[in-house]
């Protein structure tokens, strides 16, 4: 199993973006490294807004090689993606397998008024969601 780590203050700064969102959805990136099963977060970014959300999950707003080239200069990796759900499962379906890519995290807030109420992260192996270890 694969572990996420992920600080109390990164934890509270996806529970902020996630609050200013509600009730709509919104989804970012996560930055850090990854050792051997290991991930360790050092920041995360917002990048789809309650405006630009309709329904679905779209990364289409960034600029992939712009988002790579600052990523390494600060040196790190993007290691996987993050999404808050408000009032809804943390638990990806199938139908979500095609938005993350084999190898990095997917994070799913389960947000709330009060909230998120939940977190989980999710690792694609063998072509289905395995919960990875959540540690601060």
């Amino acid at each position: 199993m694969s572990h996420l780590y992920l600080s109390q203050h990164l934890r509270d700064q996806l529970g902020l973006l996630a609050s200013l969102a509600y009730p709509h959805e919104t989804c970012g990136v996560l930055f850090g490294k990854q050792v051997q099963g290991h991930i360790s977060v050092h920041k995360v970014e917002q990048v789809a807004y309650p405006n630009q959300m309709e329904g679905d999950f779209h990364l289409e707003l960034l600029n992939q090689q712009q988002l790579d080239r600052k990523t390494r200069q600060q040196g790190l990796e993007i290691v996987g993606i993050w999404r808050a759900l408000p009032d809804h499962s943390h638990v990806p379906s199938e139908n979500e397998r095609h938005l993350v890519t084999p190898g990095h995290s997917y994070l799913i807030a389960s947000v709330t008024p009060g909230g998120i109420a939940e977190l989980r992260s999710w690792r694609l192996s063998s072509n289905r969601f395995e919960e990875e270890d959540l540690v601060s």
